[in-house]
């Protein structure tokens, strides 16, 4: 009988050594799943609640933007086979600070005769179609800004655009 009780003592320490393996293992998968959650949980928050939406982080400050209206220009089309003009009022749009108006206030005269050498070397048939206001617009954006120093203006609108 001695024997069997310590086959039985025996069997028990086994028992007991598996029982602390499978309670230690229990442990460390329990700590493992509150550890993952607590960082998905953490990471939910921080993106799902921390976000800026997308307009006002990547909207850059708008720029406040001035306007001249040049006098209305008449010119002769380079039409060699009849008379043809063009009649057009240019308005210039740039960002709004004052030095960039200085330089384009103090060369508008020179600008506006960029323009005129510019349209007299179109034919009726460049002017009179659809798409020819747009095409001009990025014309005379060029030209003026190639006679302006370290300004630029960043559009051009036609308040007046006549083709005879």
């Amino acid at each position: 009988m001695i024997l069997v009780a310590k086959n039985d003592s025996a069997a028990e320490g086994e028992v007991s050594k598996e029982r602390k393996k499978g309670g230690k293992l229990k442990l460390i998968i329990i700590i493992g799943v509150v550890v993952i959650l607590a960082a998905g949980g953490a990471a939910a928050k921080i993106l799902l609640f921390n976000k800026k939406p997308v307009s006002q982080a990547a909207a850059p400050k708008p720029v406040k933007m001035e306007t001249l209206k040049l006098e209305s220009i008449v010119v002769n089309l380079a039409d060699q086979d009849a008379n043809h003009y063009l009649r057009i009022t240019v308005v210039l749009a740039f960002p709004g600070d004052e030095k960039t108006a200085e330089e384009i206030a103090e060369k508008e005269f020179e600008l506006r005769d960029r323009i005129i050498q510019l349209l007299r070397t179109k034919h009726y048939a460049e002017v009179s179609t659809p798409d020819c206001t747009e095409k001009l617009k990025e014309e005379i954006t060029r030209e003026i800004n190639r006679h302006l120093g370290e300004h630029e203006i960043s559009d051009v609108y036609l308040s007046e655009f006549l083709v005879q």
